[in-house]
């Protein structure tokens, strides 16, 4: 009888993780780049990050990340490897959007530029197949962050606000204050 017991929980406990799995997997990650740079070359001093968009059976899936950058920074998002053709949709803080599908005719790596980004905060970048369909691929994408006006962000994405900024007054308080350009600090 305990031998039962213990198969039955074994079962279980394996089931439950089964089921929990494409869960578990689809949660975001927060990635902070603390290598601000005023490199001039494409890409320089930017993370390489891979990822997997899955679907589950004809269920389209998607890869999402949160990535950060500081007010009036140039941040390059850039898909350099893709095992299909996705596009790119990222959140500001303030709600304005940036897409990219295809980079350039004949390039269908998404890649979103943001010159004099709107917020000190966490960007949602939000990767899956172009037209919606179910696909399971590899990707890289590199993330970086630089001065206004760098070469990294020459011809910038164009945003797309999806509501006017709130009149309201921001009454959000800090523990401790962080230190210039880290996630939470006013520049």
């Amino acid at each position: 009888m305990r031998r039962t017991h213990k198969n039955w929980l074994a079962g279980f406990i394996a089931l439950a993780t089964l089921l929990l799995a494409p869960v578990l997997g689809s949660s975001q990650t927060a990635v902070f780049d603390d290598t601000f740079s005023t490199c001039t070359t494409i890409n320089c001093s930017s993370l390489r990050i891979p990822g997997t968009v899955l679907s589950f059976a004809p269920s389209a899936g998607n890869w999402d990340i949160n990535v950060f950058a500081a007010a009036g920074e140039c941040v390059r998002l850039d898909v350099i490897s893709q095992a299909t053709d996705l596009e790119m949709v990222v959140v500001a803080p303030n709600g304005s959007v940036f897409r990219n599908d295809d980079r350039v005719a004949g390039d269908l790596r998404p890649l979103v530029k943001i010159d004099r980004t709107p917020n000190n905060g966490w960007y949602t970048v939000h990767l899956a197949q172009f037209a919606g369909s179910a696909a399971n691929a590899n990707l890289v994408l590199l993330y970086g962050r630089y001065n206004s006006g760098n070469i990294n962000c020459f011809l910038p994405s164009t945003s797309f606000v999806t509501q006017p900024p709130s009149a309201k007054p921001d009454v959000s308080s800090t523990v401790a204050a962080p230190k210039p350009g880290e996630p939470g600090s006013p520049e």
